[in-house]
């Protein structure tokens, strides 16, 4: 059946330095304030791109350093066809580096994703330490401990990065408590600026 491809772009801002074609996957477990792809989530975006569409791309452009496999959220995504997908990237263009961007709740796909992608940006959306305040953000309930796995699994690889938007929710005591974890990491983190998107439909009290 393949992949449920909302759309795509060529980005250089993704990856840091890198042309990228970013992919934008359908459907996603959160329900994140402000989320700026929350039509990808509710089903309002009806467009459906094929993955040779992606492929003629990938196959085409030879500027192009990695593909980036975004959403919504990719890990609900079959596993199986999106590990094709990736094997089929680096058919055609071996030269290409894959990341996959995640909110991750799910270590384990993370952890087969892992022998075919070549690294990951995991969003840290709060202290891990105060679930609660993790919650209130992705308006779901989320398992901090499976978050904190996934970036475990993650990290040191090429492409991984961590992101945490500037939420207006979270304190400074906040950020200082998520800097002074990613300190201990490999791989670097972002405080990125936040971007309000009123017509959000998660944007519930």
């Amino acid at each position: 059946m393949g992949l449920s491809i909302g759309s795509y772009l060529i980005s250089s801002k993704e990856v840091p330095g890198r042309w990228s074609l970013v992919v934008f996957l359908k459907g996603c477990n959160f329900r994140c304030r402000h989320c700026y792809n929350w039509r990808l989530i509710t089903g309002e975006e009806k467009a459906k791109v094929k993955e040779e569409e992606v492929l003629y791309e990938v196959r085409n452009q030879p500027f192009l350093e990695c593909v980036v496999l975004s959403g919504g959220e990719p890990t609900v995504s079959s596993l199986k066809d999106m590990i094709d997908f990736i094997c089929r990237v680096k058919e055609i263009r071996p030269d290409i580096r894959v990341r996959v961007d995640t909110n991750g709740s799910e270590p384990e796909a993370l952890r087969e994703l892992k022998e075919v992608v070549d690294g990951f940006a995991v969003d840290i959306k709060s202290p891990l330490e105060k679930p609660d305040l993790y919650s209130y953000t992705a308006g779901v309930e989320v398992d901090t401990d499976a978050v904190e796995e996934s970036i475990r699994i993650a990290d040191g690889m090429p492409l991984t990065l961590y992101r945490t938007p500037r939420y207006p929710w979270l304190g400074e005591g906040d950020i200082v408590l998520i800097k002074t974890f990613t300190d201990r990491l490999r791989s670097p983190w972002h405080l990125n600026r936040f971007f309000e998107v009123p017509d959000c439909p998660f944007n519930r009290p």
